[in-house]
């Protein structure tokens, strides 16, 4: 049984890794949002909050970099992480996190970046790295605004308010 997961996850590891994308990015992108989590959320419940009109400043990027609308193929996340700002509050009652950009109605969200309780180690840690997903961003963050969802559940209680900032990159590529 073992030899057979092996086998499988050697087949789309090889299948995912032969794909033909240009793999030179135009350039990266930055954006990031502050959010206040109150104290006192419960452990049992997933808690949403909504961020409106975060800038994507992809105008400044495209004409900093010299590319028009039409040059972009696909926008890919690279890296995000949520951080705490000024209270050095360790993040180990986090237990996992999801990042949603939407475009006016909730029910339009994607998923941009996540992790699971199996990821985020107890420890003295003030910042905690995401994994990006595989979606196209290119119609959300050619816009100079777009909404956010931030969904976190927690492992335990929080201590007190906690002031955070979470800063997400993206790869913007070429038209294959």
């Amino acid at each position: 049984m073992k030899f057979r997961s092996l086998a499988i996850l050697l087949v789309i590891i090889l299948c995912c890794s032969s794909c033909d994308k240009n793999s030179t990015p135009l350039f990266e992108m930055e954006m990031f949002f502050e959010l206040d989590i109150p104290a006192g959320l419960n452990t049992l419940e997933s808690h949403f909050f909504i961020v409106r009109d975060v800038p994507t400043f992809a105008s400044s990027l495209l004409t900093g970099n010299g590319v028009d609308p039409e040059d972009i193929g696909f926008i890919n996340g690279l890296t995000a992480t949520m951080e705490t700002r000024f209270s050095g509050l360790d993040l180990d009652f986090v237990e996992d996190i999801g990042v949603h950009f939407f475009e006016d109605d909730i029910s339009t969200r994607q998923e941009s970046f996540y992790v699971f309780n199996d990821f985020i180690e107890f420890g003295n840690k003030t910042e905690i790295p995401m994994i990006p997903t595989l979606v196209d961003f290119k119609d959300v963050l050619l816009q100079e605004t777009v909404d956010i969802e931030f969904k976190i559940n927690l492992r335990a209680f929080i201590p007190s308010e906690l002031d955070t900032r979470v800063t997400m990159r993206f790869n913007v590529f070429p038209p294959e």
